[in-house]
């Protein structure tokens, strides 16, 4: 029995060196899928492209539209498409990821590691967040330098538009997370796992400003963690929230991130009771 336990020196050193599981994820994108490695700035591209074409068509002629002129509601699209890729990568493809183990029944590996199964997430996360948020930079590095996105107003908007945009993320990555969780109580979280893409996408902005909904969606949608992951940071950005709101603004999504870190503990405890296997 002792002999199957490591000596805790040598726990402890595979423990310290966990943080390199980050790789895991931008090696598995840029050496097993090569294709897509080339093919994801295309889309991308192409992406940017459509909605630049498609806000300046709409605003032909017109101006301020919701509070908005060309200019911002075409950096307004450009920026939400590049802040949602940020987790654009296929994680479903990698065979060591949350749901496809709890399918397999190998999930119990995850709870046997030096490390705890939260901890192994969060750094996967940070390399598939880490991934796509390089391209995003490069996107936004290039539409700034073509003049379709415009840059900062000032020094001050900029660095809070950085924090905003952090504190989006890890909303969510919390969000993320309790969706891939349900896998516990699910065996297989597919439909929910799309059903949540939808929403995301469309109450924090990725498919059209939130000022362009609905009413009521629009009460919805600032109710709800969404909004602050992609609307506000980007609202900030071009203007549309003022400087003067920006504490609000962050206390709020601040809020979001410890509520959803609190919620997220108190899932992965009771998901440790559930390890399962598919089958038998």
């Amino acid at each position: 029995m002792s002999a199957a336990v490591a000596p805790a020196p040598a726990r402890a050193g595979r423990s310290g060196r966990a943080w390199r599981i980050w790789r895991i994820i931008p090696l598995y994108q840029t050496i097993a899928y090569r294709g897509r490695f080339f093919l994801a700035p295309f889309m991308l591209g192409v992406q940017v492209y459509i909605y630049y074409l498609l806000w300046t068509a709409v605003y032909a002629g017109r101006g301020p539209v919701a509070g908005l002129d060309v200019d911002q509601a075409v950096g307004y699209a450009t920026l939400a498409i590049l802040i949602g890729r940020i987790r654009w990568t296929n994680r479903m493809v990698s065979k060591d990821s949350l749901p496809q183990r709890t399918r397999e029944g190998t999930i119990i590996y995850w709870f046997l590691r030096p490390i705890s199964p939260g901890r192994y997430y969060m750094f996967r996360a940070i390399g598939d967040m880490g991934y796509g948020a390089a391209w995003a930079l490069l996107g936004y590095l290039v539409v700034l330098a073509t003049g379709v996105v415009r840059p900062p107003a000032s020094a001050a908007v900029g660095a809070v538009f950085a924090v905003s945009l952090v504190l989006g993320q890890m909303i969510l990555y919390y969000l993320g997370q309790l969706v891939d969780l349900a896998t516990f109580w699910l065996v297989s979280n597919t439909g929910l796992t799309r059903m949540y893409g939808f929403v995301q996408d469309l109450l924090s902005g990725v498919f059209v400003p939130l000022w362009f909904l609905p009413g009521w969606l629009l009460t919805t949608a600032s109710v709800l963690p969404f909004a602050a992951t992609i609307n506000d940071p980007i609202s900030l950005y071009v203007g549309r929230i003022p400087l003067s709101d920006a504490p609000a603004t962050l206390v709020r999504e601040l809020c979001w991130v410890v509520a959803l870190a609190v919620l997220t503990k108190f899932v992965w405890s009771r998901a440790a009771r559930r390890v399962t296997s598919q089958g038998g």
